[in-house]
């Protein structure tokens, strides 16, 4: 057994036996910590981009409004046009018109925005400046070159690789310059990562597991007496729903369905919905590593293999755990499949519940 998974082992007996995995995110020291913060504070989420892909502006209006205290607070109906080339109907309209309202992103003299356009360093050191409180005022003479030096003063460039303030994003890039705004302190002097209940650890990181403890709740089958609306804690007309890892303009309290199985972040009021990705069954098989018999790496549920990456779950299927061959459980997974070919599908477990 090596020191990773006894360090493990160790925390979760600690912690008490978990029966549940929160959405996307393991606890294994190999993560790294700033994409499991982002992903448990839903600030990533509802852009669905690949790591080296780059980003819109209007994907970026939508970072910016995830990491903001409007998250959740805005709802997705837009009834005017902000800007001619930004629909109401548009995916991301609600958020470009709170960026452009709130001064962290600005549109064209000739009143388009270029939602299509990749946001550049330049536009997005505006905006998480914006967030954390500085306006044109606080930057004489160059603008620009004002900004440019706050960036570097409060230390937002660490993990971005970029040569020029004109360089395009990548996905990978805004999440390192939202997790570094996650620990910048404001213009007032807090950290701003606060809004979201966020400390720093001894490494002057995010402390992922005391978020984590406080963050997220499930998950929990909505039944028929326990719809939606008794389930979560805050109004679920205002809140973020991520449905099978999916974000939509048309995705709200009204497309959870009696069954599907849901997770919540009161905080960052995000509903998390597993509806297509989830299956119940009785578990007919769990696989070990062969170097390791205390290391599963996949389950069977009636006869459907379910990849098993993240440490708590390889705790929660391992010999100590309290999943057994035999048992009815509802999994819920991610689909990563890139095939059409049903001998190659990949679904990695990310919780289950284990049924009466």
């Amino acid at each position: 057994m090596n020191h990773t998974w006894k360090r493990t082992m160790s925390m979760l007996l600690a912690m008490g036996m978990l029966t549940l995995s929160i959405p996307a995110q393991g606890i294994a020291a190999s993560v790294d910590t700033s994409d499991k913060v982002l992903s448990n504070l839903g600030i990533t989420d509802s852009v669905l981009v690949a790591s080296n892909a780059e980003v819109t502006r209007a994907q970026f209006a939508q970072l910016l409004l995830n990491t903001s205290s409007f998250k959740g607070k805005t709802g997705t109906t837009v009834n005017y046009r902000r800007f001619s080339d930004v629909p109401t109907d548009s995916t991301y309209a609600a958020a470009i018109n709170i960026a452009a309202q709130q001064g962290w992103m600005t549109g064209y003299l000739d009143g388009t925005f270029k939602p299509d356009q990749p946001v550049k360093l330049r536009e997005a050191v505006y905006g998480v400046l914006a967030l954390l409180g500085y306006t044109n005022e606080d930057f004489t003479g160059d603008q620009t070159q004002g900004r440019t030096s706050m960036y570097y003063a409060k230390e937002l460039d660490e993990g971005l690789a970029l040569v020029t303030m004109e360089s395009n994003l990548t996905m990978s890039n805004c999440e390192a310059l939202l997790y570094n705004t996650l620990k910048a302190n404001t213009k007032s002097g807090t950290m701003y990562g606060q809004i979201f209940d966020c400390e720093l650890d001894s490494d002057g990181e995010i402390n992922y597991l005391k978020l984590s403890d406080n963050n997220i709740n499930g998950p929990i089958r909505v039944t028929a007496s326990k719809d939606i609306e008794k389930i979560l804690p805050f109004s679920e007309q205002n809140a973020t729903y991520i449905i099978d890892g999916e974000v939509g303009y048309n995705l709200d309290y009204n497309s959870v369905e009696e069954d599907d199985i849901v997770y919540y972040s009161s905080k960052t009021r995000t509903v998390w919905v597993y509806q297509d990705d989830r299956a119940s069954g009785e578990v007919t098989g769990i696989v070990y590593d062969n170097s390791s018999s205390m290391t599963p790496v996949a389950v069977y549920v009636e006869g459907t293999k379910y990849t098993i990456e993240s440490e708590e779950m390889q705790y929660a299927f391992s010999t100590l755990g309290k999943v057994h061959v035999g048992d009815e459980i509802t999994v819920v997974y991610d689909d990563q499949t890139s095939t059409t070919d049903p001998d190659n599908y990949n679904f990695v477990l990310k919780g289950y519940l284990l049924d009466d």
